[in-house]
C-alpha cells in the first residue's frame, strides 16, 4: 500500500552539474489560494515542483459538479501528461487551495537536457504508481474503504483539505462522506 508519494531526486539521473544547468531554468511562481496556475482548455507545457503549499487538478462538469483528480503538495512534481503526449489542451484545471511557492520549468527547456529522459521515466513512473493505486481503490473499495485508505495514507494531507474536497477526491458526496465519518466514530467508540 502506497503511503506517500516517492520523492524525485535530481541525484538519480544526473550529475551536479546538470542540476544546476536545469535549476537554471527554473521560474518561481507564487499563487494566492485559489489563484489558477492553468485551466481546462489551455496548454500547460510546463513541468511544477511544488516547494510550499498546496494544490488541486479539478474537473467541473457540465452541470456545476466538481471532481478532485488529484491534490499536490510539497515535493510533488507533476505535469499534464495527457496534454504532453497527445497535444490536446487540458482537461482540468489546477488551482491554489493554500499560499503556494513553485517553481516551473518550461517543458521545451527540459527536452533538451540529456537528463531529461531519465526525470521523465521517473516522472511517469511515480504517476503510475498513484494511478494504479487510486484506480484501484475506486473500482474496488466502498466509499468507506476509500475513506479510510485516504485517511491512512495521507493523515497530513486529511487535515489541511475540507471535507467537501476530499469527497470530490474520492468520488462521494459530502453527504455520503458526513454518514462515513458519523458511522467510524460510532465504531470507535465501541
Amino acid at each position: 500500500m502506497m503511503t506517500d508519494r516517492p520523492p524525485f531526486s535530481w541525484e538519480q539521473v544526473t550529475e551536479e552539474q546538470e542540476a544546476t544547468r536545469l535549476l537554471s531554468f527554473a521560474r518561481s511562481l507564487t499563487l494566492a489560494p485559489r489563484a489558477c496556475l492553468w485551466h481546462a482548455g489551455d496548454s500547460p507545457d510546463l513541468l511544477v515542483k511544488v516547494v510550499q503549499g498546496l494544490l488541486r487538478a479539478k474537473v467541473v462538469l457540465a452541470d456545476g459538479r466538481e471532481y478532485i483528480k488529484e491534490f499536490y503538495w510539497e515535493g510533488d512534481e507533476f505535469l499534464d501528461f495527457h496534454h504532453l503526449l497527445s497535444g490536446e489542451p487540458a482537461r482540468y484545471s489546477v488551482e491554489a487551495l493554500e499560499p503556494c511557492r513553485l517553481q516551473i520549468f518550461q517543458l521545451t527547456d527540459l527536452r533538451q537536457l540529456p537528463c531529461w529522459p531519465g526525470w521523465y521515466q521517473h516522472l511517469l513512473a511515480v504517476q503510475l504508481r498513484i494511478k494504479e493505486e487510486k484506480e484501484l481503490l475506486l473500482l474496488t473499495g466502498s466509499p468507506q474503504a476509500r475513506y479510510q485508505h485516504f485517511l491512512q495514507c495521507f493523515p497530513a494531507l486529511a487535515a489541511r483539505v475540507p471535507d467537501h474536497q476530499i469527497a470530490a477526491y474520492l468520488g462521494i458526496t459530502p453527504i455520503s462522506l458526513s454518514r462515513i465519518r458519523k458511522r467510524l466514530k460510532a465504531l470507535n467508540k465501541v
